[in-house]
């Protein structure tokens, strides 16, 4: 007996738009937004996220709390994520060179934050 999935039961993978990210990511944000909406969308087990709604079987599917764990982590926006690159500040998608680096650095450095930062040091291996 063969036991295939007939086409009537496949459900069509949901895909989220800017619409179902928290709003303060569809802005410019500094480090604390980011950490906000981390915890306001981290969810202990399956269910619904607190934050926005979306369905999720773990916590890491929320799609706001992964496109700030990126940003957060200065790291690219997972494949399932990656059309949303041009809508949230600061994402990105794949390698960037050192010139779209120092000009992000510089975006969000000028940022206001809870206290003035100290000016930053060039990386290592530059002059």
């Amino acid at each position: 007996m063969n036991a295939r999935p007939s086409p009537e039961w496949v459900v069509p993978e949901r895909v989220a738009g800017p619409e179902d990210l928290d709003p303060r990511l569809l802005r410019p944000t500094g480090h604390t937004d980011r950490l906000q909406v981390v915890v306001e969308h981290y969810i202990p087990g399956a269910g619904r996220c607190p934050g926005c709604g979306w369905p999720v079987l773990r916590r890491q599917e929320c799609p706001s709390r992964q496109v700030a764990v990126c940003l957060l982590d200065n790291r690219p926006l997972p494949v399932r994520l990656a059309h949303l690159f041009d809508v949230v500040p600061g994402a990105r998608t794949g390698r960037d060179s050192a010139a779209d680096r120092d000009e992000q650095r510089r975006a969000e450095d000028a940022l206001p934050g809870l206290f003035a930062a100290p000016a930053r040091a060039p990386e290592r291996g530059q002059p």
